[in-house]
């Protein structure tokens, strides 16, 4: 063991230590111990810090003088990587807000019956301007952050959110944490709820991102269940009729249309594709495995594209259905909030 700032491991030190920690109540075989380390190896990858240098995307650089409720400080501590901690099997472990691929697939043919609600956040909830305070190690002051969104302050005015970072002393991490919450709040604010039965509800758990393909939003049916399956590269869907296969009249795929299938093993894989006819889609590649039949399949293309989401909440309601509650998922948020791309 030896001193470092990163906080998967200052978390982990609180979660098993004895003296000032959780060590009496849990054990490493209570934790998810992975979880900690890819939550580590994420959290100390090298970003620009915005003054010509690098740094650790998070680090957490604190002195906790008085005791606090144990969930309080744990979520805080996890809040600073952009982490949720969760009970899951038996075990703690944390989930991250990071570049997730999409692990599995929901259509109307395996939710309930009432399909998928949204909502989405009120503009009064949202802030344009966000000021973050840090502790700054030159001036040994409490220093501010600032992040302006020009755009959203010209849609609904100078709407200004003062946030206190915990354990941050850089005013890289700083501007990094303002631009994620102006982010997050403008363009991750629509949530989807439904239910779904035992079978996928066990394997989804909060943190995994899923692709929804909706026909009632999309205007355009483009997912089901597989009628049967011929090899590893060919497969015939369920309802032909009533299916938009994104291709032209000659059965060729436009616009880079994509299959993707609920494996045996419970993954999602997607595969270009390069013919259908009759409702038998030919795939460019093979699978990794044979679907099976009746599996949950969908098509996606550059016009008319699966929505993603982050699960958040998994919650078994009568043994056999379970809701589940997402947030929607932008795969270019990262790349924004870290390096300024648009």
């Amino acid at each position: 063991a030896t001193w470092c700032s990163c906080p998967a491991m200052i978390l982990l030190d609180l979660l098993t230590t004895s003296r000032y920690g959780f060590g009496d109540h849990i054990t490493d075989s209570s934790l998810d111990l992975f979880s900690f380390v890819n939550a580590s190896k994420f959290a100390n990858t090298l970003v620009d810090d915005g003054q010509g240098g690098e740094e650790a995307r998070f680090s957490c650089n604190v002195n906790i003088q008085s005791s606090k409720e144990a969930f309080e400080l744990i979520n805080e501590l996890a809040g600073v990587m952009r982490c949720m901690p969760i009970w899951s099997a038996g075990s703690i472990t944390i989930t991250q807000d990071k570049p997730t691929d999409p692990s599995y697939l929901f259509n109307l043919s395996n939710v309930g019956e009432a399909g998928f609600s949204y909502a989405g956040s009120s503009l009064k909830t949202r802030h344009s301007v966000v000021s973050v305070s840090y502790f700054n190690m030159d001036s040994q002051q409490i220093d501010f952050e600032v992040h302006e969104d020009t755009d959203l302050i010209a849609k609904i005015g100078t709407v200004v959110k003062k946030v206190q970072a915990f354990g941050c002393t850089s005013r890289g991490q700083a501007k990094r944490l303002a631009k994620a919450i102006v982010f997050a709040e403008n363009n991750e604010s629509e949530v989807c709820t439904f239910t779904t039965s035992i079978d996928s509800g066990v394997i989804v758990r909060p943190g995994a991102v899923i692709e929804i393909q909706d026909p009632v939003r999309a205007g355009v049916r483009r997912g089901g269940r597989l009628k049967s399956v011929t090899s590893t590269t060919v497969v015939t869907v369920d309802d032909t009729a009533a299916t938009d296969f994104a291709v032209d009249a000659s059965g060729n795929p436009v616009g880079d249309a994509t299959l993707s299938v609920l494996l045996p093993d419970g993954t999602s894989e997607s595969r270009a594709i390069s013919s259908v006819s009759n409702g038998t889609i030919t795939v460019s590649s093979a699978f990794s495995q044979t679907p099976n039949v009746n599996t949950i399949w969908l098509i996606s293309n550059v016009t008319t594209q699966s929505q993603l989401f982050r699960v958040i909440t998994v919650e078994e309601q009568d043994g056999i259905n379970y809701a589940i509650t997402a947030l929607s998922y932008v795969e270019g948020k990262y790349a924004f909030i870290e390096d300024g791309e648009a």
